[in-house]
């Protein structure tokens, strides 16, 4: 084969793997938007933590998947199949068994509009179960959150809900008002318990406090959900203080979890039996319902060329679930094996081209041998 004959086989084969070559961005029309810089939106229907599990430490979470904006205007929405946290044996594993979040109707999004303003919605009925002791902590319908950045000067958020209600003392769940903007709804020592597991013959009392959640960092949220120069975050969250004592009528120690090292400071021949004994504490548990955020650089203009536009396909993004211990100072929690982040274009791309070089390299070096040997015998 001549040379002629061996750049054609090359380009020929290029053609082959790759069939046609991607326009750039700038021949299909204005850049999509910047990942690292947005603008971009997060929404999260439902997630739970153990803050304190009763000996000063931060305890398990469960973030449910939660949907980022695209590249290119577009939605990304929640599927059908999350309807409860937690959800599963291992969500169950880290924070517990005994509370159950029933979600229902939920209708989940972040996109990005025509103008490139990113803004994330969540809709959904909730209702909290305490399984250990089968009552019905609360039930919110039509609980309503979102958050949109038309600007950097005036982002907007909001939270509703069509009905609130709340176990009373008595353990009968009553309506009751909303939260005031800037206002709680508090209950105090209604009769349920916390979602870890708590020792046999131990007596459990909570208290609990609803309200809007007011700024970025009191959203329960994975890793990859990020804030930008001005972000604006919008939800309900809901906090639990589950006090857990000796019970009156035999006060021993008779099933406790025996008391971590660094909570005693002592060693187990030191505390002996000590560490066998029940001791009071508390344990505080947050929920967030209908987690959204948006953000946005602090020169975003509507509408202008570097923020949106067609130059990449609107692809739907879902971050994973999350199930894990806290990490540093912010209850953030890591994607589980067996689930798929979402992928972006221009990494699928970066992808293919490597992959792809990868061939054409191997392939020219094979034809280079065969056409030096065939020189050789002629």
């Amino acid at each position: 084969m001549g040379r002629a004959g061996w750049k054609v086989s090359v380009v020929t084969l290029a053609l082959a793997v790759f069939g046609t070559i991607p326009p750039t961005a700038s021949a299909t029309g204005p850049r999509p938007v910047d990942p690292a810089a947005g603008p971009v939106a997060f929404a999260n229907v439902a997630s739970l933590a153990v803050t304190d599990d009763g000996y000063g430490r931060p305890g398990g979470s469960v973030i449910s998947e939660t949907q980022r904006s695209p590249l290119a205007p577009g939605r990304s929405r929640l599927g059908a199949d999350r309807t409860a946290v937690p959800g599963s044996e291992g969500e169950r594993a880290a924070v517990g068994p005994n509370y159950r979040l029933g979600i229902e109707r939920h209708d989940v999004a972040a996109g990005l509009d025509g103008d490139g303003v990113p803004e994330a919605t969540a809709l959904a009925d909730f209702v909290l179960t305490d399984l250990a002791s089968g009552v019905t902590v609360l039930s919110f319908e039509r609980a309503a959150t979102s958050a949109r950045c038309a600007s950097a000067r005036s982002p907007e958020v909001a939270a509703s809900a069509a009905s609130l209600s709340l176990v009373g003392s008595d353990g009968v769940l009553r309506r009751v008002r909303l939260p005031e903007p800037g206002g709680e709804v508090r209950g105090e020592n209604l009769p349920f318990g916390a979602s870890v597991e708590i020792g046999e013959g131990e007596a459990v009392t909570s208290d609990i406090r609803i309200r809007e959640v007011t700024g970025f960092d009191e959203l329960l949220r994975q890793r990859q959900w990020r804030d930008g120069d001005v972000t604006a975050a919008s939800g309900w969250l809901v906090e639990i203080d589950t006090r857990v004592r000796p019970s009156a009528k035999d006060g021993a120690a008779r099933g406790e979890p025996p008391l971590p090292e660094e909570v005693t400071g002592t060693t187990e021949a030191e505390a002996g039996s000590e560490k066998r004994r029940r001791v009071a504490r508390t344990v505080e548990t947050t929920l967030v319902l209908g987690g959204v955020s948006c953000s946005v650089p602090h020169d975003f203009t509507p509408g202008g060329n570097e923020h949106a536009g067609s130059g990449a396909p609107s692809v739907p993004v879902a971050i994973p679930a999350g199930v894990g211990a806290q990490a540093g100072a912010g209850p953030e929690a890591v994607a589980q094996d067996g689930t798929r982040p979402a992928v972006s274009p221009a990494t699928i791309w970066g992808t293919a081209l490597l992959a792809g070089g990868g061939v054409l390299g191997l392939a020219a070096l094979l034809l280079a041998r065969r056409a030096g040997t065939a020189r050789a015998r002629s």
